[in-house]
């Protein structure tokens, strides 16, 4: 693993959380979630599609504009070993739509999404970049949108049919407000029980 320094916010049901400022290329993860907007919006974009896109010499750019992957919303795409410097060992893109700025379920729904894939692949290691790693959100918006972000990894987990099994799952908390997402995250999960 790399040598990210995580904060541990509790666990349920074999999933372990944390928080971290994740770094979407060195990130050796089994399951690295992206976000991705459908449209590039000048000076939106600070997390790891940026990253992620420069890495790759423009392929999600070349991808969107060829209509391969637009970055709909609830639209993937999974990349299976991606070629250096990503050192995850599975990418999935996960399209945005066009703005989540006022929408906190919507990035609930989106990270339930990403947790019933990485149940369904048995990844033992998740990084999380959904969300506001790709947008500037209003400071009020941002416990209700990780609230929302626990919420749906929660429920996707309880409606696993399968015997849950150990995994490490990290939010990234690159969004100008670490304290406020970490506190919201873990209010959200203490009241699930």
């Amino acid at each position: 693993m790399e040598n990210r320094q995580s904060l541990a916010i509790g666990a349920w049901r074999g999933v372990s959380f944390a928080v971290a400022q994740i770094d979407a290329l060195a990130a050796e993860d089994d399951l690295l979630v992206v976000g991705m907007l459908e449209k590039d919006l000048a000076g939106a974009h600070r997390g790891g599609a940026e990253a992620v896109d420069h890495a790759l010499h423009g392929t999600l750019s070349r991808l969107r504009e060829g209509g391969i992957f637009t970055g709909g919303f609830g639209e993937t795409l999974m990349l299976t070993r991606p070629a250096a410097p990503i050192h995850a060992a599975t990418l999935m893109l996960i399209g945005m739509g066009t703005s989540l700025r006022a929408k906190p379920e919507a990035v609930g729904n989106l990270t339930g999404l990403a947790m019933r894939s990485a149940l369904r692949i048995g990844a033992a290691s998740v990084g999380c970049l959904l969300g506001w790693s790709e947008l500037d959100l209003p400071e009020a918006l941002v416990a209700p949108s990780a609230a929302a972000m626990m919420r749906g990894a929660l429920a996707a987990i309880d409606a696993h049919d399968a015997e849950a099994f150990p995994m490490r799952w990290t939010f990234d908390i690159r969004n100008g407000a670490a304290a406020q997402t970490t506190a919201a995250l873990r209010e959200t999960l203490m009241a699930w029980r």
